[in-house]
């Protein structure tokens, strides 16, 4: 009676582990399935800036190369825009998710008849990064012969590459309508609002210094130099800047309104010439498509009555 009881302990033993086994190995199956990638997909924004040779409705597909360090992919990506349909070789643009070491290329733009498009492709593949190039790059037929547009791309919001993203193309037949730094130009007028006897300001500005630069889709990226306030026989004693909200012919009423706003900052002026802080302007970022105005208030109080000088300046588009 030892012996069989031992014999069936035995058999129990040997099935527990098989079910134990069994178990182990459906378990890592259901890990192993859980373990997949995720991908973003790229799209495309196209910036029109005059050229004979495109529109944004005939830009057919972005086409590129996927550099060494993408994980997962290799070869060539495309975009379709306008209806157009892959043919053979062609593969929509993604990225696996965060994948921040993969590096992405413009080899071809398609464009003209949904069947039968022009390629147009560049010198040498160009490289595409979160900001635009310094300079568009010709895009030629085939990549030979006369240079038929400029184009520029960068990529948007950034490389991080943790939601789909934008490649954004500007072209254009001039080339400085692709540049990264465009140039802006500035016009300045005068007027007063008066109080009383109390005299205005009868200060002058200067822009001479002072620049931007626009990116090529007139975004207004940065700032430099100086806004340079020069003080009259009239002292200007305080200065306010409107976001241009006062319109074209405003009563006193209205500047004194606008001046007086609590949420913008009084700053005091002091000594023959101030630079003005271009911070009060809230520049970055503007859209230069349509030319856009700040106006700088400046005072003169005397007695608790205001006077007011006013520069208006209109910062426009290169026009090159």
């Amino acid at each position: 009676m030892f012996q069989a009881k031992k014999t069936r302990n035995h058999k129990t033993l040997r099935l527990v582990s098989w079910l134990s086994l069994a178990l182990v190995a459906l378990s890592g199956c259901a890990t192993e399935a859980t373990n997949t990638t995720t991908s973003v997909a790229g799209k495309a924004a196209l910036f029109d800036h005059v050229s004979s040779a495109l529109t944004t409705a005939s830009v057919m597909a972005i086409k590129g190369t996927y550099g060494a360090g993408c994980t997962s992919r290799t070869g060539n990506w495309a975009i379709a825009l306008n209806g157009y349909a892959f043919v053979a070789g062609e593969t929509q643009l993604t990225v696996v998710t965060a994948d921040v070491g993969c590096t992405l290329s413009v080899t071809e733009v398609k464009a003209g008849a949904v069947l039968t498009p022009v390629v147009y492709r560049p010198a040498t593949p160009m490289l595409l990064t979160a900001s635009y190039a310094t300079n568009g790059v010709a895009f030629m037929v085939n990549g030979l012969g006369a240079t038929e547009f400029y184009a520029n791309f960068q990529i948007q919001p950034d490389l991080a590459f943790n939601s789909d993203f934008i490649v954004q193309m500007v072209y254009s037949d001039n080339i400085s309508e692709t540049d990264l730094a465009l140039g802006s130009s500035f016009v300045v007028t005068m007027a007063t609002a008066t109080a009383g006897v109390v005299p205005a300001p009868n200060a002058t500005l200067s822009l001479a210094g002072f620049t931007v630069s626009v990116d090529a889709n007139r975004i207004l990226k940065s700032t430099s130099g100086s806004i340079v306030l020069t003080q009259g026989s009239v002292v200007a004693e305080f200065y306010s800047v409107d976001f241009d909200t006062m319109g074209p012919t405003p009563s006193y009423a209205v500047v004194d309104a606008a001046y007086n706003t609590p949420a913008k900052s009084r700053d005091p002026l002091s000594g023959a010439s101030q630079t003005i802080e271009t911070a009060d302007f809230n520049l970055i970022g503007l859209n230069l498509t349509t030319p856009k105005k700040r106006i700088l208030i400046v005072a003169n109080i005397v007695n608790g009555v205001n006077s007011y000088q006013l520069f208006q300046i209109t910062i426009s588009k290169p026009t090159n």
